[in-house]
């Protein structure tokens, strides 16, 4: 009778192990499905850089994966400098290396990369202060007979550096895919983001 009833109890206590180790699965595989958060776990102001590389490449991944229409490797894509989300006409070397990224783990999954020579802002806001390809890249993307322009936005908060991607149909301008991140502001981050001013270009 006791062996019977230490079988049940340990039965009970297996079954609810099981409940609980799904529900932690299930919640994890609920959570938001974002990247490279801060390391908030060090003391204030000790943040520690993210891998930047790592983070564009996943980037460039994601983009491909979600869009909205196949990706042809036999036609160019382009992809321009990230800038500030308060000033388009002001990039760093921050929204430069992360395009470059982008563009270098393009090129090693297949597709035809396309290097721009002019670096003004291809972003500009419409009547509504929504940000949309410029006249210019539109123009472009016809002659260089793109698919596809990888645009981006960045906004440096007190400990973070919010990133927004789109991948934009040429032809005109339509979002095909889009991907968000954040990266802690840790001090090559922060050296990276000195404002580089793009009107003169």
């Amino acid at each position: 009778m006791n062996n019977v009833l230490e079988i049940s109890v340990i039965g009970r206590w297996l079954w609810r192990c099981t409940i609980l180790g799904l529900t932690v699965i299930g919640l994890s595989a609920c959570g938001p499905e974002y990247t490279g958060a801060p390391d908030f776990s060090a003391s204030e102001g000790e943040l520690r850089d993210a891998d930047i590389v790592a983070n564009s490449y996943q980037a460039a991944q994601r983009l491909i994966a979600a869009s909205h229409q196949p990706i042809d490797r036999e036609h160019p894509v382009l992809v321009a400098s990230l800038v500030n989300v308060s000033n388009v006409m002001q990039s760093s070397n921050f929204g430069r290396i992360v395009s470059e990224q982008i563009s270098s783990h393009l090129t090693q999954m297949g597709y035809e990369m396309r290097e721009l020579k002019f670096r003004s802002s291809f972003l500009i806001k419409n009547g509504t202060g929504e940000l949309v390809l410029s006249r210019k890249i539109k123009d472009i993307g016809q002659q260089q007979k793109a698919q596809a322009v990888v645009t981006g936005v960045y906004a440096v908060a007190k400990r973070s550096v919010y990133v927004t991607l789109r991948l934009l149909r040429a032809e005109d301008g339509r979002v095909i895919s889009a991907y968000d991140y954040v990266l802690p502001l840790g001090p090559d981050t922060l050296a990276l983001l000195a404002p580089l001013d793009l009107s003169g270009y």
